[in-house]
């Protein structure tokens, strides 16, 4: 049995009108397909709450013209859960279960205003519980989801889809595709328009997780832990879609889950980090793949490159070539409004531009782009004690005069304060520039 003929007859496995033989073939399909085992999934949840829902409609007289139609629109709703079934059959095994039609019938008649009998407080109760929510994270085997890091509508948006170690990813605003392999540590971005592939080797960092196993431990530590507690957010209107939301609550980290109320799958989830807040929305889980799509190797005709990129190895002197370069060369001689990864995030697009209009090579440009990278990473993994200042907004390159950056060395009794001129000095707490005092 192949997918398209397991979908077909998943709707009478739901309904339990199937033959045993049937029964037989879909549940051996099952066992090894994650896909349809999704799909099946995904109905269950309709169909049960459907059916809890609509427990006080039976046996009530609803005219045989309008129950006619409201079958018709909802076995349709339902067909939809399955984009590959073609099958009239879905239809009939819909139409022959008298639960199925009553509960066909009250998500019609609430969907067009008629909240009548018990449906009256139906907006106020709970969806689903925390159990039921996290129950597709924690089974899923792939995922694929939009990534926002920072604020929502002022930073590019990043398309991910993630199997086993390999991430495949596209961002809003730039051509092109990365495959990230977190088992070799390996990334290769792929130019379609130039033809080239580069591979680059992130030197220096441990064994690194997937988004997906990142958030399974998450939720894992969370629910192990005698400080976790679950809030209900209730229903809330995002990007104009109704979403019941959780946020699980620990002393040291927060994640929030919003869910669709009509199937209890998640599809958003939003996390405070140190430096940035991700938003994840558009999330499916346990999404059939092609692997292709995350192959490491280079398309036929492509030019192949190669580069090293070690991120934990970054320096100071690193920190303050990166500043140099984002003045000098992207900058118009001023530095940066701000130097936080989300800010970064945020300016990709227009870094982009910049970069493409400069009168270099494309080597050039590629060795231009890892000295950016490996200055960035000693604020994303900064070893400092406390807290950095950057005051560098508006500042001209070469001002001696004016500090812009600023941050205790681990283990040090002093700061290291950086001036606009790059030149570096050794400052005791009590001599540090104003700004400091409204951290």
């Amino acid at each position: 049995m192949n997918c398209e003929q397991c979908r077909e007859l998943l709707a009478g496995y739901v309904e339990d009108l199937l033959e045993p033989q049937q029964i037989e073939a879909v549940e051996l399909h099952l066992r090894g397909c994650a896909g349809c085992r999704a799909e099946l999934e995904q109905m269950m949840t309709l169909h049960n709450r459907l059916i809890k829902s609509c427990a006080n409609l039976r046996g009530r007289d609803i005219e045989t013209a309008v129950m006619d139609k409201i079958v018709r629109q909802q076995a349709f709703e339902l067909r939809k859960t399955s984009e590959n079934n073609k099958s009239r059959n879905f239809w009939r095994l819909v139409m022959k279960n008298r639960i199925a039609q009553l509960a066909a019938a009250a998500i019609i008649l609430i969907a067009a205003g008629l909240s009548i009998y018990y449906f009256a407080g139906e907006g106020a109760q709970k969806c689903c519980a925390w159990g039921d929510i996290v129950r597709p994270i924690m089974d899923a085997n792939t995922a694929e989801f939009d990534v926002i890091a920072g604020e929502e509508g002022k930073t590019p948006v990043i398309h991910d889809m993630v199997m086993g170690s390999k991430m495949r990813r596209t961002m809003e605003g730039m051509e092109g595709v990365s495959i990230i392999d977190l088992r070799m540590m390996r990334l290769l971005t792929l130019d379609p328009q130039k033809k080239k592939a580069t591979y680059i080797d992130l030197k220096g960092l441990p064994q690194m997780p997937n988004y997906l196993d990142h958030l399974k431990d998450i939720i894992k530590r969370l629910q192990n832990s005698p400080g976790f507690v679950v809030e209900e957010l209730g229903r809330q209107e995002i990007d104009g879609q109704i979403l019941y939301g959780f946020k699980a609550k620990h002393p040291q980290v927060s994640v929030v889950i919003y869910v669709d109320p009509a199937t209890a799958l998640p599809v958003r989830i939003e996390q405070e980090g140190e430096q940035i807040k991700v938003i994840c929305k558009n999330m499916r889980f346990s999404v059939p793949m092609d692997e292709t799509q995350f192959s490491m190797e280079a398309p036929e005709g492509y030019k192949v490159e190669s580069q090293e990129l070690d991120l934990l190895g970054s320096t100071e002197k690193d920190f303050i070539e990166g500043l140099r370069i984002q003045a000098e060369v992207l900058n118009d001689g001023v530095f940066p409004d701000d130097v936080s990864i989300e800010y970064v995030v945020k300016s990709a697009a227009a870094l982009k531009d910049k970069c493409d209009k400069l009168k270099m090579t494309d080597d050039e440009k590629m060795a231009l782009g890892m000295k950016y990278q490996k200055g960035l990473m000693f604020i994303r993994f900064f070893k400092g004690e406390g807290k950095w200042i950057y005051a560098g907004k508006g500042v001209k390159l070469g001002d001696a005069n004016t500090a812009i950056f600023w941050y205790r060395p681990a283990g040090s009794s002093t700061y290291h304060v950086i001036y606009g001129d790059l030149s570096v000095a050794d400052v005791n707490d009590n001599e540090l520039p104003k700004p400091a005092e409204n951290q």
